[in-house]
């Protein structure tokens, strides 16, 4: 099957949906698939044609009209052409089948393409509704109607945890494709454990992600602060985005600047460096769907202290491989961050669970899954272009 990975974002950008494009993609592959990744050519310098990992890229402006004048009036005077390249696009690569993942803008065009040229279409939602930084689907009537019609029309919907599918059918109030389900990300162990090493003299506490409010990072510089483990870890923040300055005069306020480091933002390898030979890792968001890093986290062998949101809890069994506590808690979130840079065998027994409890979820057997919902997504389609044929005849 050749599919193509309709992305709301992808290399050199990184992030969840990001990873779990790369990742698919490979698994596909490996599987003697062909798969191509669409996504948005943000900023405007970035090839139009590429390639990552042996992955080809195509990036066009997928634009979307929005509240202002001028994204109007772009997506009014460029949308007709992008429809045509993308469709351009999907038959020299001979696609036969449209996988968009996380709703945005590429989803829109993915649709466009399915109806245009008869393909079937896949949506897989990553909590995109709350995840959003921007709060696109507070802002915009028009994203929400794509949302709208994407979980109505398309062949399957699969979502990243089952909080996620849940929030889905709150919001359409029940009235989503029947066909839907939840596949959750994978790892690729094989990452893990090479031997890494990372130039940080000290013991010290992990967390990665984009410099975004529903991230949390500003709840974990205070409970950092107030735990007692600042006496005996430092705290490594790697990620960037447009909170830092923010970020940067909280740990100034909180006078941990000797304590806090902000490596920025880290590649792959340097972040898997970091993740590995760290004690423990830590996850403070406000919103999450079904998080990558803790997954990445587990396959590191690292105990986990995370904000019980989202599909969180859906990884992280408190007391088993992690621990747990309510959001924007930001004391209890001390309290347990103290507990575990306190006690070296509590982090190795919830690091082991974690370990084992990720071994589950490779990227091969989520593959496989994805395979399955394509040959259903696929026999959906043909059955509903045949009625048509059948009742003319």
């Amino acid at each position: 099957m050749r599919v193509a990975l309709f992305a709301s974002a992808f290399h050199p950008h990184v992030g969840g949906v990001e990873e779990v494009v790369r990742q698919l993609a490979h698994a596909l592959r490996h599987r003697g698939d062909d798969a191509i990744v669409i996504t948005n050519r943000w900023p405007r310098d970035l090839a139009r044609e590429d390639a990552h990992e042996g992955i080809p890229i195509f990036r066009l402006p997928l634009r979307a009209p929005e509240q202002s004048f001028k994204s109007h009036l772009s997506y009014h005077l460029t949308h007709r052409t992008v429809q045509r390249e993308v469709a351009q696009i999907l038959r020299e690569r001979e696609v036969d089948m449209i996988h968009v993942h996380c709703v945005s803008a590429n989803a829109l065009y993915g649709q466009l393409a399915s109806r245009k040229l008869g393909l079937p279409i896949v949506v897989t939602s990553h909590s995109e509704r709350t995840m959003d930084a921007t709060r696109i689907f507070e802002r915009s009537h028009f994203m929400n109607n794509v949302l709208r019609t994407s979980l109505a029309t398309v062949d399957y919907v699969t979502a990243c945890s089952r909080n996620t599918l849940d929030d889905l059918l709150h919001f359409m109030n029940g009235r989503i494709c029947p066909r839907n389900k939840v596949i959750y990300n994978g790892v690729d162990l094989s990452e893990f454990s090479q031997g890494r090493r990372s130039p940080h003299p000290r013991p010290y506490i992990f967390a990665l992600g984009r410099f975004v409010k529903p991230k949390g990072f500003d709840l974990l510089l205070r409970a950092y602060a107030k735990s007692t483990a600042a006496e005996t870890h430092d705290l490594v923040l790697a990620g960037d985005g447009p909170e830092q300055e923010t970020l940067e005069a909280l740990i100034r306020d909180l006078s941990l600047s000797s304590r806090v480091h902000l490596p920025g933002r880290v590649d792959r390898a340097g972040a898997l460096a970091l993740m590995e030979n760290s004690s423990f890792f830590v996850l403070s968001s406000r919103h999450e769907g079904f998080p990558m890093v803790c997954l990445e986290a587990m396959g590191s062998s690292k105990a986990i202290v995370a904000t019980a949101v989202g599909g969180v809890p859906e990884s992280v069994v408190h007391e088993v491989n992690g621990l747990l506590v309510p959001k924007e808690d930001w004391r209890a979130l001390a309290d347990a961050i103290s507990r575990v840079a306190s006690d070296a065998e509590l982090r190795d027994l919830l690091g082991i669970a974690g370990r084992q409890r990720v071994e589950q979820l490779s990227w091969q057997s989520i593959a496989a899954e994805y395979a399955e919902v394509y040959q259903e997504a696929r026999a959906h389609h043909e059955s509903q272009n045949a009625r048509p044929r059948e009742m003319m005849a």
